[in-house]
């Protein structure tokens, strides 16, 4: 049956052999799924992507039942049975084996709201959660499936053979979802990386270490119900199911995924809270090695996926751009784990009020660490026009509200832009407003890059000295434009505080950028 129709007819409540008040339709590149009020139906789209193939009805069955079978390991009471859908007078009924034309897995639904992903997003910090998730990860991969054929799966061909996978799979995406920098680079690292660990990577498939794993484990696969008695407290859905190749892994390669899905949304000290905490539990130090390269793995992977689906017309035209976004994040999030600090693509943002020296450290930071400045005051005036004489004065010509704005809207486009191509970027600029800082932070968050905003300090008297002392700068600012910028100064708060750093800048402008470089260190941005 075509797969259109298919979707139709399974999206109306006489399709169920109850009743049914809504139905909710979901749809990866290989699957679609049907929420009714209690149970869930999911069947297989009818495609063969070379690492998996449905192409016909019987694969789809026996992929149904292994979904079933090895998803009972982490969620024994979710997944029910496989099922049939056949074709009736009275229309596609599921669940009836009169005439069959597809199979699907049936599951108990679980509330979306229940997942750790949808923790982080309310603005809780389940930090318990996600330790009592490295254990029950550790203690699922120790008891997990091993042999020699399994081990073999962790060989470095094959290891290496999936990662590059990724990429030759991926490339028609050069030039839309990532840059053809980027994608090379990344490329490129993978596989010196890999050289590097080809050693490590032998010694633990000759140890047994790789292990039947679960093989997609992000955030929304993770349901956390802690009033229930373990193991029904930390329910994991969603394996692989259609390649071994995927699943027969080491186990670092499963706790990378949620490393990866922690950073890719943020969450960057979660990440590393949660991989201190994997490690521990799992009692294996060598592994610790291996995870930037298990996490840029997984962070291509989810690149390739999204790309795929970009390309299916089942996909509603509306999402279509937030899929674009979250795949340019993917690709910047792996070269970022594959990189060396000093190369990593990061967003900067150097803030303070006039005569503080933040010119004076971007431009010396830049200089030190391989850095792309944009500068408010240079992008002010080219959006004025060369011609445009500006206004001294606070809020009068090209520094009305409106004008600023712009301003900043348009660094904020041009940051983006050179993250695109795996630039790092400094944007100098005031920053005198937490939502300004907010929405620049937010931004770097959804280009899969880390973002530090440095605050420069000193004193009165010192950026009056500097401010009257100017020749020859861009900047506009007088004494009193900076008397009006310390009176509207909002000081950093709640979401900004955890990427903010201060910075003494009454020193010499060496000892300053030495205070930028180690905090660039604290953040892996800096060797």
């Amino acid at each position: 049956m075509e797969l259109m129709s298919l979707i139709e007819e399974l999206s109306r409540p006489h399709a169920y052999p109850f009743a049914v008040d809504k139905i909710e339709v979901r749809q990866t590149h290989i699957s679609v799924v049907f929420l009714t009020d209690g149970f869930v139906y999911k069947i297989k789209k009818p495609v063969d992507l070379g690492f998996l193939d449905f192409s016909t009805l019987e694969k789809r069955r026996h992929y149904c039942h292994e979904e079933v079978r090895l998803n009972r390991r982490l969620a024994a009471s979710v997944y029910v049975d496989v099922v049939p859908v056949s074709r009736t007078a009275e229309g596609i009924k599921v669940e009836n084996d009169e005439n069959i034309v597809e199979w699907a897995v049936k599951m108990k639904r679980l509330p979306d709201q229940a997942t750790i992903k949808e923790f982080l997003r309310r603005g809780d910090r389940p930090e318990e959660l996600l330790i009592r998730l490295a254990h029950r990860l550790a203690d699922f991969h120790r008891r997990a499936q091993t042999s020699e054929t399994i081990a073999d799966f962790g060989r470095f061909h094959i290891v290496k053979r999936n990662a590059i996978e990724n990429f030759v799979q991926s490339q028609q995406q050069v030039g839309t979802t990532v840059s053809v920098e980027v994608f090379d680079r990344a490329w490129r690292r993978t596989e010196e990386v890999l050289e590097q660990l080809k050693p490590l990577i032998e010694q633990r498939a000759d140890q047994r270490i790789p292990r039947d794993t679960h093989g997609d484990l992000h955030l929304s696969h993770v349901y956390c119900f802690p009033d229930r008695p373990s193991p029904d407290d930390l329910v994991i859905v969603d394996c692989i199911e259609f390649n071994e190749r995927f699943r027969f892994a080491d186990p670092v390669a499963d706790a990378a995924f949620v490393v990866m899905d922690l950073k890719f949304h943020g969450w960057r000290d979660l990440a590393e809270l949660f991989a201190r905490s994997y490690f521990e539990a799992a009692t294996d130090r060598d592994g610790v090695q291996l995870l930037p390269f298990y996490t840029a793995y997984r962070a291509c992977v989810r690149a390739k996926v999204k790309g795929i689906e970009l390309t299916e017309k089942e996909i509603p035209a509306a999402d279509r751009e937030a899929i674009s976004k979250r795949t340019r994040a993917y690709w910047l999030l792996a070269l970022g784990e594959l990189e060396p600090p000093e190369k990593k693509p990061c967003l900067v943002l150097v803030g303070g009020l006039p005569g503080s020296g933040k010119s004076t450290l971007a431009r010396g930071l830049a200089e030190a660490g391989n850095f792309k400045v944009i500068r408010s005051d240079v992008v002010r005036k080219q959006l004025a026009g060369a011609d445009e004489s500006a206004a001294t004065e606070f809020g009068q010509g090209i520094y009305t509200p409106e004008w600023t704005e712009a301003t900043y809207q348009r660094c904020l486009e041009l940051a983006g832009e050179e993250i695109f191509h795996g630039h790092r970027v400094i944007v100098d600029a005031t920053f005198g407003a937490d939502e300004r800082r907010r929405r620049f932070i937010g931004s770097a968050m959804e280009w899969g890059v880390p973002a530090i905003h440095l605050l420069c300090r000193n004193s009165a008297e010192t950026a009056r000295t500097r401010i009257e002392s100017r020749r020859g700068d861009v900047s506009d600012a007088d004494w009193s434009v900076y008397r009006e910028a310390a009176v509207r100064w909002q000081e950093p708060g709640g979401e900004v505080l955890p990427f903010t750093r201060e910075i003494r800048t009454d020193v010499e402008p060496g000892e300053v950028v030495q205070q930028a470089i180690g905090i660039l260190r604290e953040f892996g941005l800096q060797p």
